[in-house]
């Protein structure tokens, strides 16, 4: 009986999986999104830091990075 019922999931199953993920264009989006999330922790974690120059290193690497978009 286990066999039978494995037979018929398993496919299923797959199909469940290959239906549900998502198209590139929303992994795109979800790059974009760890991207930022992760740049979020970086910056939390230089200003946690004690060293000003590590601070000020990123405050210039902040500006350029904002020029560069414009």
């Amino acid at each position: 009986m286990a066999s039978w019922k494995k037979t018929i999931t398993s496919p299923f199953r797959k199909a469940c999986t290959f239906f549900s993920q998502s198209p590139s264009r929303d992994k795109k989006s979800h790059q974009e999104h760890e991207k930022r999330v992760n740049m979020t922790n970086l910056q939390g974690e230089v200003m946690a830091c004690a060293y000003e120059d590590v601070q000020v290193m990123w405050s210039i690497l902040d500006k350029s990075k904002a020029i560069a978009c414009d």
